[in-house]
């Protein structure tokens, strides 16, 4: 089984997949490229620096797909739990120039058994992004006050994902911890 975590930046998606890593003893996949390429935290991101300051969308969307088509092919008869997937991408780099590239990696690679999407006002993510690292420099980036779940809701729907999201702008951790686990029982129940 498959499940991503989604939602944007601030919102508890790694602390959600890495509980259910320990409770449903799932693999942790956060940044499958890196497993792909097998190569360090300072080799990506001078890799992804250098892709993302092309600024090119459709590039972009490519370069991050293959993490997630990868992740799918090397753990498809596994039990994992992304953080991230697909949806962020279509976020970030989802447009009429790219819609092909989102077309294709759904049409010949698939998608998550299930998706969970954390929902939290850009207010909220914000606090906790501060909270977490008051010098991170995503405080300062204008695109973070940005909702962006209208565009999420939109992909899923198109592509006909299993999904629940999750608004956990008044829930403590425990509270969306709890939701997941029980969101993950009922479909794992499911015939």
């Amino acid at each position: 089984m498959i499940i991503a975590i989604e939602g944007m930046d601030g919102v508890g998606k790694t602390t959600i997949a890495k509980n259910i890593e320990s409770k449903f003893s799932f693999k942790y996949v956060k940044e499958p490229l890196k497993e792909l390429f097998e190569i360090d935290d300072k080799h990506i991101e001078r890799i992804s620096r250098k892709i993302f300051n092309m600024q090119d969308s459709k590039l972009i969307a490519w370069y991050l797909a293959l993490g997630d088509i990868y992740a799918l092919e090397q753990y498809k008869n596994s039990n994992i739990v992304m953080d991230r997937h697909t949806l962020l991408n279509y976020y970030w780099n989802g447009n009429e120039t790219s819609n092909k590239i989102f077309d294709t990696q759904i049409e010949l690679f698939g998608k998550p058994d299930l998706t969970i999407i954390l929902y939290a006002s850009p207010e909220v993510r914000m606090k906790r992004i501060a909270n977490r690292n008051p010098n991170d420099p995503d405080l300062q980036n204008q695109n973070m006050m940005k909702n962006g779940y209208d565009k999420l809701l939109e992909f899923v729907k198109k592509y006909e994902y299993n999904y629940a999201m999750i608004d956990t702008d008044n829930l403590s951790i425990y509270e969306v911890i709890n939701e997941c686990n029980n969101i993950i029982m009922k479909f794992k129940e499911r015939p």
